[in-house]
């Protein structure tokens, strides 16, 4: 079953690229192509593409929704971090049309992916964006995504969290994406600081647990206690616990035996072109 929109891929990338260089003032060749049935974006010469990497509950051990990564296809940043595109911008405004590109590129390939019906799409934030967007955080998104036929209920924005910042400029970005309808997580929980009183005042939907509390081989017992803990903790604020980077099969017994809520990483899924198919409930057959 295909997503909410009716808007062929075509006419949504003909509709953003002339929205782009009205609004934002876009290069000429900086603009959204589509390649074998998929959207790319371009900029500063960096050819962007998607990747998807599912998201799986604990409980049912289903897949409910996928995280997309962003991957520099041809470009300068090929074969490095893909984030370092962000580093072409060349200030705050530049920045906040990147971040909004890379998202709407998302959105786009999410789009195309059949059977995610009922399914979240998740969609990291650039830091310096919260930074450089001073109100109504949200708004402008929320207008890409009505014109591909989503709504933010579908969307979960990521927002990272060094522990050490001004508490307020995040707590309002958080209070108005929620606000709006979006579901917030804060990512890689635990790598900088596990501040839960912060986090309490931040009052997220989502908690991901950064990737050194997971522990490697000799040290899982010591993980397994940790995020126990941490996960009954986060669990009392209200927000839910993700367990990312799963890379082996003890790592994810640490995660199941912790009782987190969801569960990400390589050993469940590496991030692809194409979405896991989601399981959907069978009707009750009707009586006869």
């Amino acid at each position: 079953m295909p997503t909410e929109t009716t808007v062929p891929l075509t006419e949504l990338v003909h509709y953003f690229n002339k929205r782009n260089r009205l609004v934002c003032s876009a290069e000429g060749e900086d603009c959204f192509q589509i390649v074998d049935g998929h959207a790319q974006a371009r900029f500063r010469g960096n050819v962007l593409t998607t990747l998807f990497q599912p998201v799986v509950e604990r409980a049912s051990g289903q897949v409910i929704g996928h995280e997309a990564h962003l991957r520099v296809a041809a470009g300068e940043w090929v074969g490095g971090p893909a984030q370092g595109v962000f580093l072409e911008a060349r200030d705050d405004n530049e920045l906040v049309y990147l971040d909004r590109l890379v998202r709407t590129l998302h959105a786009l390939n999410f789009l195309q992916e059949r059977e995610q019906h009922g399914g979240f799409l998740a969609l990291n934030i650039h830091p310096q964006l919260l930074r450089a967007v001073r109100g109504h955080h949200g708004h402008v998104f929320e207008a890409i995504l009505a014109r591909c036929g989503l709504t933010p209920e579908r969307i979960v924005l990521e927002l990272a969290d060094d522990g050490f910042g001004k508490l307020a400029c995040l707590k309002a970005a958080v209070a108005a994406y929620r606000e709006r309808g979006y579901r917030v997580a804060i990512d890689n929980f635990g790598r900088h600081s596990a501040c839960l009183d912060r986090l309490e005042a931040l009052a997220p939907d989502l908690v991901k647990l950064d990737r050194s509390l997971i522990g490697h081989a000799g040290h899982l017992s010591l993980a397994k206690r940790v995020m126990t803990e941490l996960s009954a903790e986060i669990r009392r604020l209200g927000a839910q616990v993700v367990c990312q980077c799963i890379e082996n099969p003890l790592q994810l017994q640490v995660a199941q035996d912790a009782g987190v809520d969801w569960l990400q990483g390589y050993r469940l899924g590496r991030p692809a072109t194409h979405c896991l198919p989601l399981v959907r409930p069978r009707r009750p057959r009707e009586a006869a």
